[in-house]
């Protein structure tokens, strides 16, 4: 069987100490933890970026993913953009608030991301990007020091529904048992755990690549077992 070692990521505030990171090596869904850590708080944007580089230099990945949006939606960059009809009722379907990788989500799934650009999640999205651009992103793939590594957006609440568990974070004794983990973590650290496996995953290609409507917009990869 095919070990994969993948680092996985819930990003969280600069500031925050909430961001996780998890790199494991999976043989199919068993887990053999690397290490699992959080980030500290920051005092300014500089150490921030500084760590996050870091962490990325820190081991040899097969693949990182990362629950933090990639982008925002196209109609915000490109103003002669003409975004695909959305059948759908409510916010969702407004793509100057959510990219059609967050409309497939909540279509195919029931779920609805937070707007990319909007208050509680933009810092993300701007922490990401800029940590995209400075590894020279050519989607999939970063350039880092130990060589070219694809990269991905994951939604780990989608992961977890993959895997048959709904209010996850109510479950997370469960979800660790069935990767063969034993150790105690906290609601970022479990989120980081699911990205890790998302991120595997996906190079065995139990997922969906971007459909032609997604036009480059930025696509969240979901877990399909």
């Amino acid at each position: 069987m095919m070990k994969r070692t993948t680092l996985g990521i819930d990003l969280g505030g600069c500031m925050s100490g909430n961001s996780a990171y998890a790199v494991i090596e999976w043989t199919e869904k068993q887990a053999r933890v690397v290490e699992l850590f959080k980030e500290p708080k920051h005092k300014d944007h500089l150490s921030c970026s500084a760590f996050l580089k870091e962490v990325l230099s820190m081991h040899s990945y097969d693949a990182i993913a990362v629950d933090a949006p990639f982008s925002l939606p196209k109609t915000l960059i490109e103003t002669d953009f003409n975004p695909p009809l959305r059948e759908s009722k409510g916010e969702i379907s407004n793509p100057y608030l959510f990219r059609y990788t967050d409309y497939w989500l909540h279509k195919h799934y029931g779920l609805r991301p937070m707007p990319p650009a909007g208050d509680r999640i933009g810092r993300l999205t701007a922490r990401m990007i800029e940590l995209l651009q400075d590894f020279h992103y050519h989607p999939p793939y970063i350039k880092l020091p130990q060589g070219k590594t694809p990269i991905y957006e994951v939604y780990p609440k989608q992961i977890a529904l993959a895997l048959g568990y709904e209010k996850y974070k109510d479950k997370d004794v469960q979800i660790l048992e069935g990767f063969g983990i034993t150790q105690s973590v906290d609601e970022h650290l479990l989120d980081a755990i699911l990205a890790s496996y998302c991120g595997a995953m996906i190079l065995g290609k139990h997922t969906c690549f971007p459909p032609e409507e997604a036009q480059d917009e930025g696509w969240c990869y979901p877990l399909m077992e």
